[in-house]
């Protein structure tokens, strides 16, 4: 089992020297992947006028570093968003447009990416305003799928990783939405399922949150791709973790060790979970109220959380973890 890790979009704001220290210290975790942003609203805010610089630089610093790379193409600039968007994460209103930014940025990377995940969590209205819909995200990954492999014929196509979701009339479980995706025919534009199975407070295994726990529940997502004729496809974990801290749902250093491990043995368990990210390498902000900022296997300053223990044996091992 190998280990990527899902850095999000504050990579793109590092430092140089930030940026490096941060991608040495997933290389000597044992990582092998990385799963980033190429952000549309951030390379082409202005029809026509692209800059690449940032995500040059993640890409050949990475690189630099042996890391494989996993790009998601994603998220709206202002003239190409649904009307009613008030943000990057409104879907687009052109999906042709989407469509040629992603062949784009498969031809300016085509000797250095070849895997691509079609936008991130289109399930949550978070990020696909104004409200998820499956038949038009189907729609862009379609469009997206054929344009990429139009100019890299063995690319890798992931969907859009989803996220943790019940179904409330606005954002739609990952059950529910994988099932909705192969009903709109979305069977064939992608070669690998990705799913953002966190589990926390409970570990993968806990057969007793199957009610709400997206990493137990991907028993069922299986079930979905087998009854589609895709049981050989792998699935992707591209986020997975627990946030430390003093945050109303933060778990203990031990605890996030403890469900990351797990993780890694029911991957090994299930056997159709090929590759799980970790989100994240490292802590964005020392303010331990705020779990968005306490994800990391290191904290800011890049002192070792149990969890980074943890997964490198994980790796070697996927050994059984003990709380």
């Amino acid at each position: 089992m190998s280990l990527g890790i899902a850095a999000g979009a504050p990579l793109n704001t590092l430092s140089q020297n930030d940026l490096d220290a941060e991608l040495v210290a997933m290389k000597n975790a044992g990582t092998t992947w990385l799963r980033f942003d190429i952000d549309w609203s951030v390379v082409e805010p202005t029809r026509g006028q692209q800059n690449w610089a940032s995500t040059d630089r993640i890409v050949d610093r990475a690189r630099l570093q042996g890391l494989s790379l996993l790009a998601i193409v994603t998220y709206t600039p202002p003239w190409a968003r649904v009307a009613g968007a008030s943000d990057s994460h409104g879907y687009p209103s052109d999906t042709a447009a989407f469509a040629k930014f992603a062949q784009q940025a498969a031809q300016r990377y085509s000797t250095k990416i070849s895997t691509w995940e079609i936008w991130n969590e289109p399930n949550l209205t978070q990020f696909f305003r104004p409200k998820p819909n499956v038949n038009t995200y189907t729609t862009m990954l379609k469009a997206a799928a054929a344009s990429i492999r139009a100019v890299q014929p063995g690319a890798k196509i992931l969907n859009g990783g989803l996220s943790p979701a019940v179904d409330n009339g606005s954002d739609i479980s990952p059950v529910t939405y994988l099932k909705g995706m192969y009903a709109a025919g979305a069977k064939s534009s992608f070669d690998v399922f990705s799913i953002h199975p966190y589990s926390w407070p409970a570990l993968p295994s806990d057969a007793s949150t199957q009610e709400w726990n997206t990493f137990y529940r991907i028993r069922l997502m299986h079930d979905s791709m087998v009854a589609n004729g895709d049981g050989a496809k792998k699935v992707w974990a591209t986020e997975f973790g627990a946030p430390t801290g003093n945050g109303p749902t933060a778990v203990s250093p031990q605890l996030q060790a403890s469900i990351l491990a797990d993780g890694f043995a029911q991957a090994k368990i299930l056997g159709y979970i090929e590759r799980i990210f970790v989100y994240s390498m490292r802590d964005r902000g020392t303010n331990t109220a705020d779990i968005e900022q306490n994800f990391g296997m290191v904290t800011m300053n890049y002192t070792a959380k149990p969890a980074l223990a943890a997964v490198k044996q994980a790796i070697g091992g996927c050994s059984s973890p003990k709380i």
